[in-house]
C-alpha cells in the first residue's frame, strides 16, 4: 500500500519488470560513459577529441532520429525495444573485446560511438513513449519521476564502480560488464505483457509522418519553449559531465578514482533531484523550470572555479540536483501535453535535441577550452544560459502557468 501510495506506477507489473531491469542496465550504461570517456582523453589527450567524438557521431544520427520517430508510432515499441537492447548489448560486447585485445584505435570509437548512437536515438524515445503501454495516464508523472531516480541511482554506483574497475580491471573489462548488463531488460521486455500494436493507424507517406511532429511542435509555441530550454541551459551544462575526465586529470589534479568520486557526486545529487521533483506537485511545474533555469548555470560558475575537491564534489550534487529538475519537468510537460498519436515523434525531436544539445554543448565547451582553459570556458557557457533562460522568460510567459 505505501509502495502505490509514494509510487503509484508501481501498481503496474509491467511497469515493474521494466524498471526493475533498468537499474541493472543502466549502471552497465554509466560504465560505459566513464569508460569511453577515460579512453579517448587517455588516446588523444585532448579536450577537443573529448567532446568532438561524440559530436561526429552524432551527425547521421539526425535522420535515424527522424525515420524512429515514425517507426516508434507504428510498431510495436516493445519489440522496437528488444531490437535496439539487443543492438546495444552487441555494440559494448565489440566494444569491450577490441579494448581487451589492445586493438581499440580512434576510428573503431567513432564508429562504435555512431552506432551506439543511433540505437539509442531509437530506443530513448521510444522507452519514454513505451511507459504510456504500461502504466495508467494518470501514473505517468509518477514513471517519469521513476525512470529519473534509476538513471540517477544506478549513475552513482555505475560511475564510482566505474573508476574503480577502470583502475583494477581496465576500460575492456568494464565494457564487457556493461555488455552483460542489457541481458536484464531483454528478458524483462520478454516477459512484458501488453498489446503488441503501433498507435499511428492512418499510415500516412513516412515523409508527411515523419514532418509531423514538427508540425505538432510549431502548433504549441509553449511546449516548444520547454524543449528549448532544457536542450540550450542543460546543454551547455552538460559539459561538466561530459568533460570531466578532463577537469578531474587538469583542474582537480586526480586519478580515474577521483574521477568517479566526481562524477558519483552528480549522480548523487540528481538522486536528491528526484525528491525534489515529486514535491512539486502539478501547480508549479512550468514555474519550477524557468527556476531552475536559471540556478543551474550559476552552479556550474561554481564547480568551474572551486579551489577542491569537497568543495567541487558539493556544488556538483548541486548541479545534479538542477539538472534532474529541469530534465525530469521538461519531460513530464512534454508528455502530458502531446497528443497520443505522435507522442513517439515529438520525444524522438526532443531526445535528438538532447543528445545534439549534449555532444554539442561538449564541442564548443571542449574546443574553447583549448585556448581559454576549462574553468573559463564552462563560464562562458554559463552566461550564454543565463541569457538565454531571460530571453524565453520574457517570451513566453506562458511557460510559468503550465501544469
Amino acid at each position: 500500500m505505501t509502495r502505490t501510495l509514494l509510487a503509484p506506477a508501481l501498481r503496474s507489473r509491467n511497469f515493474r519488470l521494466f524498471w526493475l531491469a533498468q537499474i541493472v542496465s543502466t549502471i552497465g550504461t554509466s560504465l560505459q560513459v566513464i569508460a569511453e570517456g577515460y579512453l579517448i582523453y587517455d588516446i588523444t589527450d585532448s579536450t577537443f577529441w573529448l567532446g568532438a567524438v561524440g559530436f561526429i557521431a552524432l551527425i547521421p544520427v539526425v535522420p535515424i532520429s527522424l525515420a524512429g520517430g515514425v517507426l516508434i508510432d507504428r510498431l510495436p515499441r516493445r519489440k522496437l525495444l528488444l531490437i535496439t537492447q539487443t543492438g546495444l548489448m552487441l555494440q559494448a560486447a565489440i566494444f569491450g573485446i577490441l579494448a581487451v585485445t589492445d586493438r581499440i584505435e580512434l576510428w573503431n570509437v567513432i564508429l562504435l560511438y555512431f552506432i551506439f548512437g543511433a540505437l539509442l536515438a531509437i530506443d530513448n524515445p521510444a522507452r519514454r513513449a513505451f511507459l504510456v503501454d504500461i502504466v495508467e495516464r494518470e501514473d505517468l508523472t509518477s514513471a517519469v519521476a521513476l525512470n529519473a531516480t534509476i538513471f540517477n541511482i544506478s549513475s552513482v554506483i555505475g560511475f564510482a564502480l566505474g573508476g574503480i574497475l577502470i583502475a583494477t580491471i581496465g576500460v575492456g573489462s568494464t565494457m564487457l560488464l556493461n555488455s552483460v548488463s542489457y541481458l536484464f531488460p531483454i528478458a524483462a521486455l520478454s516477459l512484458i505483457r501488453v498489446a503488441d500494436v503501433g498507435q499511428d493507424q492512418e499510415r500516412k507517406s513516412f515523409g508527411v509522418a515523419m514532418t509531423e511532429g514538427f508540425v505538432t511542435l510549431w502548433r504549441q509555441p509553449t511546449v516548444l519553449g520547454v524543449i528549448a530550454i532544457t536542450t540550450v541551459v542543460g546543454g551547455l551544462a552538460y559539459p561538466i559531465i561530459g568533460l570531466m575526465p578532463a577537469y578531474a586529470k587538469d583542474v582537480m589534479g586526480v586519478d580515474s578514482v577521483g574521477l568517479g568520486i566526481l562524477l558519483s557526486a552528480v549522480a548523487f545529487g540528481s538522486v536528491l533531484g528526484t525528491f525534489g521533483a515529486a514535491r512539486l506537485g502539478t501547480s508549479r511545474r512550468g514555474k519550477s523550470l524557468m527556476i531552475a533555469s536559471f540556478i543551474l548555470p550559476l552552479l556550474v560558475i561554481g564547480v568551474a572555479h572551486a579551489p577542491n575537491m569537497i568543495v567541487a564534489c558539493l556544488v556538483l550534487m548541486g548541479v545534479g540536483f538542477m539538472l534532474l529538475i529541469l530534465q525530469s519537468l521538461a519531460i513530464t510537460l512534454v508528455q502530458l501535453n502531446t497528443p497520443d498519436r505522435v507522442r513517439g515523434r515529438v520525444m524522438t525531436i526532443y531526445s535528438m535535441l538532447h543528445a545534439g544539445s549534449d555532444t554539442g554543448g561538449n564541442l564548443v565547451i571542449g574546443s574553447l577550452a583549448v585556448p581559454l582553459g576549462l574553468p573559463l570556458a564552462l563560464t562562458v557557457g554559463s552566461v550564454i544560459a543565463l541569457l538565454f533562460s531571460g530571453v524565453t522568460n520574457l517570451a513566453l510567459p506562458d511557460i510559468r502557468r503550465m501544469q
